[in-house]
């Protein structure tokens, strides 16, 4: 089988099935396991700007999208050249990929026909049966129960009581502040805390720092989207944004998270869970992932 990935998650969830070897696609974001670089892109960003400020990368998003204009330019020649038998996009985030209504048409335009898997989950149990979907579009259903049935265990729900669970706030951008929704509440309900953001479904919520202060949070885990630990590094460089980032900083501190682990719907969210329970516990111990304390006067050190 042909596989086209457009999907970083998707992408992940097809090697993590075992079906790595019939990839031969993916878009620029793909970027992991690292064996998928060598592989053919077929879809790029219209702008490479992921090294600009984020608030300017935010009014360039908002301004694309005001105005209709896809953020991604899907290559038509290479996709019909590699004549995919699956191709895997989404429907949930016009920022994170082109639509699947994009991919058909260019599909259309490069005369080849695909079955289109097009994924969208909102929560963390519609992630576990997006990957049921995947390993049913790579005719290997029993593979994909038994990851699913593995990161349910992983991801099983805490059974602390809810009035002695620290609050948490999970940032999905920094400039303006974005606190993550859709499975992140679920994330931070399982390891035992309490989201401070929109509830389960919910698309991100865009806020102040100073709003993120007055919720009270005793975690706050910055984590965005797109952004690895030494780019979230460069952006709180900038000493402005750091001071507004430093008010929120709660008793369990402020930590700077891979973006895999928690904007990704795929099975890297169970170390995202892992993660957050190791923070609520006051420590940054293995299985150790790309984190890190941001140095505040008020955060802990890692134990």
């Amino acid at each position: 089988m042909r596989v086209v990935s457009l999907l970083p998650s998707a992408t992940e969830i097809v090697a993590a099935l075992g079906h790595g070897g019939e990839l031969v696609g993916r878009s620029a974001e793909c970027d992991y396991p690292p064996d998928v670089e060598p592989l053919p892109i077929v879809m790029k960003p219209r702008t490479l700007d992921s090294e600009r400020p984020s608030s300017e990368i935010d009014a360039r998003v908002r301004k694309a999208r005001s105005a209709g204009e896809s953020l991604y330019r899907l290559d038509v020649d290479r996709l019909r050249e590699l004549r995919p038998d699956v191709l895997f996009t989404q429907e949930l985030c016009g920022v994170c990929s082109v639509t699947a209504e994009e991919v058909r048409a260019a599909c259309r335009s490069a005369g080849i026909s695909p079955a289109i898997v097009s994924l969208a989950p909102t929560t963390l149990t519609e992630v576990f049966d997006s990957i049921l979907t995947v390993g049913e579009a790579l005719a290997d259903r029993p593979a994909a129960e038994r990851l699913v049935s593995e990161l349910r265990e992983r991801c099983r729900p805490s059974r602390t009581p809810r009035e002695a669970r620290p609050r948490v706030a999970i940032v999905e951008w920094l400039d303006p502040p974005i606190l993550a929704g859709l499975w992140s509440s679920d994330m931070v309900d399982r390891a035992g805390g309490v989201p401070i953001g929109p509830p389960s479904r919910e698309p991100g919520r865009r806020t102040t720092w100073g709003a993120v202060e007055r919720g009270a949070p005793d975690l706050v885990v910055l984590s965005p989207c797109s952004f690895s630990v030494d780019r979230t590094r460069r952006e709180l460089s900038d000493p402005a944004l750091l001071s507004r980032v430093k008010g929120a900083c709660g008793r369990l501190g402020t930590v700077l998270a891979d973006e895999a682990y928690f904007s990704r719907p795929g099975p890297r969210l169970a170390d995202g869970v892992s993660l957050l329970r190791q923070l609520l516990k006051g420590s940054l111990r293995a299985p150790p992932l790309p984190a890190e304390y941001l140095v505040s006067d008020r955060a802990r050190a890692p134990a």
